[in-house]
This record gives structure tokens, C-alpha cells and sequence, in this order.
């Protein structure tokens, strides 16, 4: 089956390739992000690319990362900010865009905001004209996180209770799961993990215990970086999964995704990067919402489990892996 076309709501950016500008000044952008390889970067330096920005050559890109620590955050963005960059990626969390929006109010801080509302958490004052030095792309709503939790319970209907692995990156993720399983009067259990490196294993023992019949895996750094565990000891122990991504993690066998399709996003945020290097205000930019989603489901991985996939769940996919 097809993907679903992605569409971006609000006034979006609208570029021409770099051959409808003669002169390409050289740039030094910054990358703030929560994990060491930054998922934005192959899709943000290929946007760039095209419109002239070609690393080595004009484009010198500063990296940074936390590797789960968030105290790090404050003395890393400071660190970018001292380069000089002419423009800094805040990626992922809600903690290098916090970082940076302190450090500097003059460079131009394009975020990635995947785990949080970035009015909510006070980096800008509105989508539409965010103000200061500050624009981007945002993935984070209520409806997304609550949506997984429905696909989970729509696939397993007879279900009274979920796990979920939180951890400081995922408050805001759990609290729209919570309201939900109100809704849908169902259970949620929490394993709250503390810092890097995690122990997966005691967390699966209390899926065990508590009798859940599936488990919600939020989006955040750690649970990305292990995300092999955690799929190994799921499928060991029969116990289904729902993950943020949608095609790409059910293509590597998880067996629910549903969220964007994240290298369109990234490239997004290169074209608004592009956009503040050619001259305009990053305040004067909306801040991007995608408005529709792709879910996927692996039916290899549902067979292993033994699960049956109804009908109603499968018509609604907009990527079936067989």
C-alpha cells in the first residue's frame, strides 16, 4: 500500500533550488541535539545541498551532543554559541531549545521539536509568529501520542492494561497517553527509568507481573539508541509494541508505528534554515505542523505474536509490512 501524501498546515516555506541564486555565502551552522548521530542531519545537509550549502566547501557544521545527560545541555549550547554560528538546529527535546533560547537571542535557533509543545514549554510565544530569534518544525501533539494507545487497544480490544517506559524526555508523551486511557477506560502502568545506561530487563519483568497486554514505547534518545533490546526482549517475551515512527521501525520489525514521516520533516527545517541564511527574520516564520501521519503495522511481527489483525485496523494502515 501507498504512503499517505504528507502536508504541512500553515504558511510554509517556499523555495527555489540554489540555482536561482548566484552567490552562496560560506555559513558555519550548529547542531544541538539529545543523542551523538543526529537523526536530522543526512535530511537537513542534503536540503541545504540543494539550495547551494554543500559541507567543506561553504557550509562548516558544529555538532554537539548530550548523550542523554541533559545537565549538559546549558554549557553545550554556549559552546555553539561561541563558534559563531550564523544558525543553530535545537533537535529532539525540549531541553537544547530551552538551552539555546537562554544562550543566545540573536542567533537564529531553528528547532526540531519532537517530544514537546514548544508554546507549552515557552520557547515561543505562537506557532504562527513565534518572535525573537527562534522558528522551526514541531512533530509533537496530544492527538499523536494519544492515537498510538488507541491503535494498541483498537488491535487488542479485550485488553484493561498497557506499560508504559517513561523517562525524563517523555512527560508530555505519557500525560496525553494517560488522558486517554481514561477515555478509553483502560490502565496504564509506568516503568520510570533515571539516567543512561538502562536495565531493560526489570521493566519487562513487570509487564510480566502486572499482566499488561502491550507496551507503548515513547519517543526519546535512550529508548531509540536501544531500541534493538527492547525489540529482542519484546519479541522474546510475545509482548506487542507501539512506537513513535511509523514505516521505517515497522519495516525493521516493531509491529505498530504511527507517527510522521520524519526525513520529510528534517527536510523542512532545512528549507526554513535556507530561508533565514538568504536573509529573512526567523520570527517573522510560522512554526510548521505536519497534519497528516502514516501508520503502519507488520503483520510478520502480529503472526509471531499471535496476533490477528482485524479488519478495521488494517484499512486504516496507510504501510502494511508483510
Amino acid at each position: 500500500m501507498q504512503r499517505r501524501r504528507f502536508l504541512w498546515a500553515g504558511a510554509g516555506i517556499l523555495l527555489s533550488p540554489c540555482s536561482a541564486w548566484t552567490q552562496i555565502r560560506s555559513v558555519r551552522i550548529g547542531v544541538l541535539s539529545p543523542r551523538r548521530d543526529s537523526v536530522i542531519l543526512r535530511p537537513v545537509l542534503g536540503r541545504l545541498r540543494e539550495f547551494g550549502y554543500i559541507e567543506g566547501k561553504n557550509l562548516d557544521v558544529e555538532y554537539r551532543s548530550a548523550d542523554g545527560a541533559v545537565e549538559r545541555f546549558p554549557k553545550l549550547a554556549r559552546e555553539l554559541v561561541d563558534a559563531k554560528c550564523d544558525l543553530i538546529f535545537a533537535s529532539g527535546s525540549v531541553y537544547p531549545a530551552r538551552a539555546l533560547r537562554d544562550a543566545t537571542a540573536t542567533i537564529p535557533i531553528v528547532i526540531v521539536a519532537i517530544e514537546y509543545d514548544p508554546i507549552k514549554a515557552g520557547i515561543v510565544a505562537s506557532l504562527g509568529r513565534p518572535g525573537a530569534n527562534i522558528t522551526g518544525v514541531t512533530l509533537s501533539a496530544p492527538e499523536v501520542f494519544a492515537k498510538r494507545l488507541e491503535l494498541l487497544h483498537e488491535l487488542l480490544p479485550q485488553a484493561t492494561r498497557f506499560l508504559v517506559f517513561t523517562d525524563s524526555y517523555t512527560n508530555e508523551q505519557f500525560e496525553a497517553m494517560r488522558q486517554t486511557a481514561g477515555r478509553l477506560r483502560v490502565e496504564l502502568s509506568t516503568y520510570a527509568f533515571g539516567s543512561p545506561p538502562y536495565a531493560f530487563d526489570p521493566a519487562f519483568d513487570q509487564a510480566e507481573k502486572i499482566g499488561a497486554a502491550g507496551l507503548l514505547l515513547p519517543t526519546a534518545p535512550t529508548f531509540f539508541d536501544r531500541r534493538a533490546v527492547i525489540y529482542e526482549t519484546a519479541l522474546k517475551r510475545r509482548l506487542p509494541v507501539v512506537v513513535g515512527g511509523s514505516a521505517w521501525w515497522t519495516g525493521t520489525g516493531w509491529l505498530l508505528g504511527y507517527g510522521v514521516i520524519a526525513d520529510h520533516t528534517y527536510a523542512r527545517a532545512g528549507d526554513i534554515a535556507a530561508s533565514i541564511l538568504k536573509g529573512k527574520k526567523p520570527g517573522d516564520i510560522p512554526i510548521e505542523q505536519p497534519s497528516e501521519f502514516e501508520f503502519a503495522i507488520n503483520l510478520k511481527t502480529a503472526k509471531a505474536l499471535g496476533i490477528t489483525v482485524p479488519q478495521s485496523v488494517m484499512v486504516r494502515a496507510s504501510r502494511v509490512v508483510q
